[in-house]
């Protein structure tokens, strides 16, 4: 059987490589949003442990005035921080919505010629068992008829 051959071959490897890159681009991305939540977090823990070490100061009755200045001049810098990191996730989170969609795309378009390779494949095949049906056909038609001259 004469191997099928699929016209449109590279073209569906190029669609695939670029669906790869698509999903590679969105994983970046929620990595990038990953990394960006951490961050946050643990800013607002280290400021929770600082409000810790003020309470058992305050608690022991050793505060320092300039302590607490240096705590408050370091609760503002963290909260800025932390306010940077959730806008920029929140700009890569609109990204990432782009990203999805151009990944949605590749895929649809992926799947539309891997149907069609399907399709034409399926097609191949039947017209392929036709042929070979009508050459045994014809095959046993000529048995049947030296068989019969010969009788």
């Amino acid at each position: 059987m004469k191997q099928f051959r699929f016209r449109l071959q590279p073209l569906l490897r190029l669609r695939k490589q670029q669906e790869d890159q698509k999903k590679r681009a969105v994983g970046a991305l929620l990595s990038q949003i990953h990394d960006l939540q951490r961050q946050a977090l643990e800013l607002a823990e280290a400021i929770k442990a600082e409000g810790e070490t003020l309470k058992q100061q305050y608690a022991q009755g050793n505060v320092d005035l300039n302590w607490v200045s240096h705590y408050r001049r370091y609760v503002t810098s963290v909260q800025r921080a932390i306010a940077e990191r959730i806008q920029t996730a929140t700009n890569i989170q609109e990204k990432l919505h782009h990203a999805r969609r151009e990944l949605a795309e590749a895929a649809k378009q992926t799947k539309i010629l891997a149907k069609l390779k399907e399709r034409q494949q399926k097609q191949y095949e039947r017209e392929w068992q036709r042929k070979e049906n009508r050459e045994l056909d014809e095959i046993g038609t000529k048995v049947f008829l030296r068989s019969s001259k010969t009788a």
